[in-house]
């Protein structure tokens, strides 16, 4: 399943386009990529991936180059909310007043 997702990004990286994604250097295996194959990586990695150099593997391991050490696999975050936590709200937090409670 992983090798076939690869291929599949692969595949797409040659043929989609994205002028949004040019103001960004992404380096993949050795590899300037052009904004269509950013764009590409980014729907597959399902978030906005930030520029700088990376290595990618055929079973979606990926990592930062340089560094062996795998620091995830491409579209984990696909399905997962994109907010961080969640702050407690002011009432949650005991500061939320009534009119007219701190003249009491």
């Amino acid at each position: 399943m992983k090798t076939g997702l690869f291929a599949l990004v692969t595949a797409a990286v040659l043929c989609f386009a994205s002028a949004a994604s040019a103001d960004r250097n992404i380096v993949v295996n050795g590899q300037l990529l052009a904004p269509q194959q950013i764009a590409v990586i980014d729907a597959a990695a399902c978030t906005r991936v930030p520029a700088g150099r990376y290595w990618l593997l055929p079973n979606g391991a990926w990592g930062y180059e340089g560094v062996p050490v795998v620091a995830g696999f491409i579209g984990q975050l696909c399905g997962q909310a994109q907010a961080g936590p969640r702050h407690q709200s002011l009432s949650e937090r005991g500061l939320l007043y009534s009119p007219g409670e701190l003249l009491r």
